[in-house]
């Protein structure tokens, strides 16, 4: 018995030193902040209203990365602007230019709808709250902002 325990401690230590044999989905999705903070700060400091939709790709792959207590937030966060980007692409508008008081010409009531619909979910303060929750979460347990 006694030598069972020595066994498992060496187990343990060369499983440590093998990637991928201890995953910490935390420190994972820490590391995958830290990685994404340097666009998501150029993003964060634009001037141009359509900037966000290039945050896209860095929130979709915290998203996929975030531990179980802030996933459903970063859903929150990804679904509606993925929506108004899909919105914005189907009715060939540029999120940097459309303003709602003033469309572009030619788009159709129906588009101009789903566009305003589609912002209005970006704006919502579920979506609102999601993004603080995030941005906290980061902060937190990371240690570190999404942007800076």
């Amino acid at each position: 018995m006694k030598l069972l325990a020595p066994a498992v401690l060496v187990l343990g230590l060369v499983c440590l030193a093998v990637t991928g044999c201890s995953s910490d989905p935390q420190a994972d999705y820490c590391e995958a902040v830290e990685e994404h903070q340097a666009d998501l700060s150029d993003i964060a400091a634009s001037d141009d209203a359509g900037a966000v939709f290039d945050a896209l790709d860095d929130y979709e792959e915290l998203a996929e990365q975030a531990p179980r207590d802030i996933a459903d937030d970063w859903s929150a966060v990804v679904g509606p602007l993925r929506t108004l980007q899909e919105a914005l692409d189907a009715h060939d508008v540029d999120p940097s230019t459309y303003r709602a008081d003033k469309p572009p010409a030619g788009l159709d009531a129906d588009a101009r709808a789903e566009i305003e619909a589609a912002a209005r979910a970006v704006g919502a303060q579920r979506t609102v709250d999601a993004m603080a929750a995030v941005e906290q979460h980061a902060l937190d347990v990371c240690g570190t902002p999404l942007s800076r």
